[in-house]
């Protein structure tokens, strides 16, 4: 996640630094390599004290011409690692720069997509990371499993922006059914994976395990612990962790590396349309997304944008309510229309049908005939196509008995 630097015109030698890096640093004489990459780093140091307002990624402040794709020598990368303030120990080695090169030249288009994103994103995450102590640095780790991305699913059915499977999403409190998938949700998500974080620390005590932890779980770093000897640093336990995992951590540092100085690389943020002033309101009744965008005139596919956690044409009622997120003023009138009677009215008539639709829906789409494979459980079943056991139970009803199921049986399944 992401620290931005900042910006100052009156520095005369930023373009010289900026335009000459690479043909510099490719010099033969290491001294001077060293002394460029110093001079350049405390430059930095010094603007972002002076200017602490301006997102240094927004603006090319070195000069740089369109396709240049500077290229420093470790000692810069090193040295401008060290100057980043963070509890997080961000240590530099062969297997970080592999991933400052991925990040920095190999994956521009979408790095630069993501420090668009992350206007909107960061400033929830830091939000949420201040108020239950967690270092900021961590907001990070969703570039790393998401590319900032709420739709996000990977092919294991890790779903979201912090890509929980649907049993760990629930353990820490997020709800995954035929309606609402909250780990789509920003905030609710967030919630759960600074849960995460804060029951690791207790465990390790050591951030870089934390995150070792998020990718691998604590299974595989305590068994990585074992054969180390009971090492506990993560370089230490490295070569006993799994493969993925062992890319993992540097992936974060060098994430952490390129969202800082991403202006350094000549990345700057795409032109995302976003908006960056949103709010969130507590619905507590069922309500139909076409009739509350004819409400608050947007379209319903702008309000399912908003909020990807909702798998339904509605908005389903929950004991604990639901929260949309909405631009401002759209969330100040949905606030007023929670107190609408006839609106209210108006919903209820509106779900019957509603209601009737989901329920023929159910018969044709989304609905699928599924054979079961060898060594198949029922909950491997309902884990692999996100849906709850209760629900699989309840679409077969009569075909199964004692949670006993057989190879080659076919069952009923209805997606989401």
């Amino acid at each position: 996640m992401l620290n931005i630097k900042k910006l100052s015109v009156i520095f005369a030698l930023f373009p010289f630094l900026g335009i000459q890096a690479q043909s510099l640093f490719e010099g033969p004489n290491a001294e001077t390599r060293y002394r460029i990459a110093q001079i350049d780093s405390n430059t930095l140091k010094l603007r972002n004290k002076m200017y602490p307002s301006v997102y240094q990624g927004d603006l090319n402040i070195y000069g740089y011409n369109n396709g240049d794709v500077p290229v420093f020598p470790d000692s810069a990368y090193a040295y401008r690692l060290s100057l980043l303030e963070t509890e997080i120990p961000l240590e530099y080695n062969k297997h970080v720069r592999s991933y400052i090169d991925l990040y920095a030249v190999r994956k521009r288009k979408l790095v630069s997509k993501v420090l668009a994103t992350s206007k909107y994103y960061f400033p929830i995450f830091e939000e949420v990371f201040d108020r239950e102590n967690i270092p900021l640095e961590m907001k990070y780790l969703a570039v790393i499993e998401s590319a900032l991305n709420q739709n996000a699913v990977s092919p294991v059915g890790a779903t979201g922006m912090w890509q929980f499977m649907a049993p760990t999403g629930r353990i820490y409190g997020l709800r995954t059914d035929n309606s609402i998938d909250e780990r789509r949700d920003i905030i609710r998500s967030t919630e759960a994976a600074v849960k995460y974080f804060k029951n690791s620390y207790r465990i390790y005590g050591d951030w870089l395990l934390v995150i070792a932890s998020y990718n691998c779980g604590p299974g595989n770093v305590n068994k990585a612990i074992r054969r180390s000897g009971g090492k506990r640093t993560f370089w230490e336990i490295m070569p006993y962790l799994p493969k993925e995992t062992r890319g993992y951590v540097p992936a974060f540092i060098a994430a952490t590396y390129v969202m800082n100085y991403a202006a350094e690389h000549n990345l700057y943020p795409t032109d995302e349309e976003m908006y960056y002033h949103m709010d969130t309101v507590m619905v507590d009744n069922k309500v139909s997304i076409e009739q509350l965008a004819l409400a608050l005139n947007v379209t319903p596919s702008e309000i399912k944008a908003w909020n990807p956690s909702l798998k339904r044409g509605y908005i389903p009622f929950s004991n604990n309510k639901v929260v949309l997120s909405l631009p401002y003023a759209h969330a100040v009138k949905v606030a007023e229309l929670n107190n609408d009677t006839n609106f209210r009215n108006q919903s209820s008539e509106a779900l019957t049908a509603l209601n009737k639709q989901i329920e023929s829906d159910k018969k044709a789409v989304g609905k699928i005939n599924y054979k079961v494979k060898s060594g198949e459980s029922l909950s491997k079943i309902a884990k692999k196509h996100d849906v709850s056991l209760a629900d699989l139970k309840k679409w077969n009803k009569g075909k199964i008995r004692n949670n006993k199921i057989s190879k080659g049986q076919k069952l009923v399944i209805y997606l989401g």
